[in-house]
């Protein structure tokens, strides 16, 4: 009923299909009971009823589900009466009186059976057909209750959605673009309003509706004159976070960052929204399901329609891995918390799988290594929380929970946005003994170690530290 595409007439044509099976019921109940008694001396009353039958043909008018329209039931309504009057003409015609000496008693009974029969059937179909009227009127009268809602607009958003049409397009592909973009719910609605409006051209071109206008109100502007707006494509990378991004955003002046920042943060709706946890100690949310792309935005776009863009980009990356995260035996938060790690940590994509390998290893013997030690997540703490959270207690609090020198295990959720490489790394860790390893910040070599002292060695390897 929400996306108002339910078709009352197939509802009508659904009940003719069951009262024309119960009136089969009933015939069929009918020529049982009213079956006679083998004899002989009958068998002449039979075909001269048989005679009579050809004599007055009865209508073979039957309800057809044809699609449209109440009518057939009224239809079936009147033939059934019809064949009822019929019966009784036939009962009360003249008979022979050595044929009315002749019935037994047991066909006697036989003819009461049938004329109670009758009765309940006639009960039966009256009670079918006061359930079949209220449940039609009871779905019209909703259904013109969430159309009129629909065609007004009433209790849909007013936020600006700003979109494309493009040039030459139909007006069925207009209706698909608006039903696309969450302006309308039902496209055929929409085409029936166009009859109605009669507008006299649709332009091509940018344009930003709102939801709430009604489709009157959605068509007059379609019908407007409308400038060209002004986009701008912006490249995002692998390990931004939250808060670079809003800032891009700003800079580019698509949308203020602190807006971006609120609107993101909250549920959109997406499918995989569901899958995300909410702890309680992550500082943003939906830190780490930005999918770093490219993208082109409208300048001055709302921040709403900005998140709907990125979500769902998002949204297809993670169908093509929520196979592999459901069989990790990890939560999609875990996988994408470390993920972001290994973004971060790794010196390339090809080293990713084995500083993957690194944390996985210690996760699994937290007994031995409670702690990750990721210096990626003080930097987290230092750039993002210290400077957008609102207090001393707010600040202690997150640090606690992304430092991975104090906290155990995982920080409380990814510290930046990371791409499909690290994501596959994590889900696809190369097997290894490694619990530590150490970059070369020069020459970007990577150096793994099974025990600190192998470590330690490779961080004077490093330029990292003085040997002793």
């Amino acid at each position: 009923m929400d996306d108002l595409n339910f078709n009352v007439d197939d509802i009508i044509n659904d009940v003719n299909a069951k009262i024309k099976s119960a009136e089969k019921n009933e015939a069929d109940e009918e020529s049982v009971e009213a079956e006679p008694i083998a004899d002989t001396e009958n068998s002449s009353e039979d075909c001269e009823q048989a005679d009579n039958t050809d004599e007055k043909p009865q209508s073979q008018e039957t309800p057809e589900a044809t699609d449209d329209k109440p009518g057939p039931i009224l239809a079936f309504h009147e033939d059934k009466s019809e064949e009822d009057k019929s019966e009784e003409d036939e009962d009360k015609g003249p008979e022979k009186p050595e044929k009315q000496e002749k019935k037994s008693k047991s066909g006697k009974k036989k003819k009461k059976k049938r004329k109670k029969s009758k009765v309940n059937n006639s009960v039966f179909g009256g009670i079918i057909l006061v359930i079949v009227i209220l449940t039609v009127s009871l779905v019209l009268a909703v259904g013109g209750i969430s159309i009129g809602m629909e065609y007004y607009g009433i209790g849909k958003t007013d936020e600006d959605i700003r979109f494309n049409i493009p040039a030459g397009s139909t007006n069925s592909e207009i209706a698909d673009i608006l039903v696309n973009e969450g302006v309308i719910k039902n496209k055929k609605l929409f085409m029936l309003a166009l009859k109605f409006e009669k507008p006299a051209a649709i332009y091509p071109g940018d344009i930003t509706l709102q939801p709430s206008s009604g489709y009157s109100e959605i068509i007059e502007k379609l019908s407007q004159m409308r400038e060209s707006y002004k986009t701008v494509s912006i490249t995002f990378t692998e390990g931004e976070n939250l808060l670079d991004i809003a800032k891009k955003l700003e800079d580019n002046e698509v949308c203020t960052a602190d807006d971006f920042l609120f609107e993101f943060n909250k549920n959109q709706g997406f499918d995989f929204e569901n899958d995300v946890d909410d702890n309680g100690d992550m500082f943003y949310r939906m830190e780490g399901y930005f999918y770093p792309d490219t993208y082109e935005f409208y300048v001055n776009d709302s921040a709403g329609n900005v998140t709907k863009k990125l979500r769902e980009q998002f949204e297809k990356k993670y169908e093509t891995v929520k196979a592999k995260i459901k069989n990790s035996g990890m939560s999609l938060n875990e996988v994408m918390t470390l993920a972001s790690i290994v973004q971060l940590e790794a010196a390339s994509e090809d080293e990713m799988p084995k500083v993957a390998s690194v944390f996985l290893n210690r996760l699994d013997d937290p007994d031995t290594y409670p702690m990750l030690q990721s210096d990626t997540t003080t930097n987290y703490i230092k750039n993002v929380i210290k400077t957008e959270a609102d207090n001393t207690a707010s600040i202690e609090h997150y640090t606690e929970c992304y430092d991975t020198y104090k906290c155990k295990g995982l920080p409380a959720g990814p510290i930046c946005n990371p791409g499909m490489a690290a994501i596959n790394a994590v889900l696809e860790p190369k097997k290894t003994d490694y619990y530590y390893f150490c970059n070369n910040l020069k020459t970007g070599e990577t150096f793994y170690a099974k025990t600190l002292d192998e470590h330690e060695e490779n961080l004077v390897k490093a330029g990292l530290a003085k040997k002793k």
